[in-house]
């Protein structure tokens, strides 16, 4: 039976830290927690439950989860006004923006209006410069791309010298964890949805992250036996989500030596937890720099 590479108990132990850390910093601001500030310019169900959840997990550490909904008509100059006035609020210590942004809206052009030091999901042009050359701050790293790398590394999975395939080329995930392989040793090949013949590149995979936004779009004929497959599809499907790996089929194909993270229960609860702790890493500098 293949390997099921779940989150848990890894994103408990990873809150927990997120906790402490937070509480520290609400000590040493003398019991005023700083906020983590969540700009929302959509209405999709899928976006707004993420949220809740968030900002759910976000307040479990004892930090102050706000709240910021624009609608999805706001324009791009509502959202850079609203997060260049968030980047200048002392009492703002990270800011996420929330994905899908209204038509015509360009994420780049928004992003800049982040204080790189409050961008705890890395979108800003200056972290992912910092990401590229390897000189980034990994509290300030996108999420979901740090969140499948703390799998790997929580299931001890090799990468120095081993062949990785990304399938999916967004600068949100596919890019950020192209390069984190990259700097972990691994030869690193990017694939997506339109690559003539798919199974060609991803079967020469050790690690596999799927993270294309298509569902199911890895079958089992995508994969070799024995392959580390990593899914970020987030889908809805009745009362459950499923990914952009068609689990069955992959599964079969991958055998006893192969690995696949479960969707739900895997990246998804694995970025909640890494952005708590990013949150709690930006208390703890909005602090220090008060102090």
């Amino acid at each position: 039976m293949t390997r099921r590479l779940s989150a848990q108990p890894f994103a408990k132990q990873i809150t927990a830290r997120a906790t402490e850390i937070a509480a520290r910093a609400i000590a040493d601001a003398r019991g005023t927690a700083p906020e983590i500030a969540v700009v929302i310019a959509t209405s999709e169900p899928d976006s707004l439950l993420y949220v809740d959840r968030l900002l759910k997990q976000v307040s479990a550490t004892g930090l102050v989860g706000r709240r910021v909904e624009l609608g999805e008509a706001a324009t791009e100059a509502e959202i850079f006004a609203t997060l260049t006035s968030l980047s200048a609020d002392q009492s703002v210590a990270g800011i996420i923006l929330q994905s899908p942004l209204p038509s015509g809206v360009s994420r780049e052009i928004v992003a800049a209006a982040i204080a790189p030091g409050k961008d705890i999901d890395g979108i800003t042009l200056v972290n992912a410069e910092r990401l590229a050359d390897g000189t980034h701050d990994a509290s300030l790293l996108p999420a979901t791309a740090a969140a499948v790398m703390e799998l790997l590394r929580a299931y001890e999975i090799p990468l120095q010298g081993r062949q990785a395939v990304v399938v999916g080329r967004s600068a949100v995930v596919g890019r950020p964890v192209a390069h984190l392989l990259e700097l972990e040793g691994a030869h690193v090949e990017v694939a997506h949805s339109k690559t003539p013949d798919l199974g060609v590149v991803t079967r020469t995979a050790a690690v596999l992250v799927v993270a294309a936004g298509v569902r199911g779009l890895v079958r089992g004929e995508h994969v070799s036996p024995g392959t580390v497959v990593i899914d970020v599809g987030i889908h809805p499907s009745g009362d459950t989500i499923v990914g952009d790996v068609d689990a069955p089929s992959v599964e079969a194909q991958l055998g006893e030596t192969g690995g696949l993270s479960p969707v739900p229960g895997g990246v998804g609860p694995m970025t909640s937890a890494i952005l708590a702790l990013h949150a709690a890493q930006a208390a703890e500098r909005l602090v220090r720099r008060r102090a």
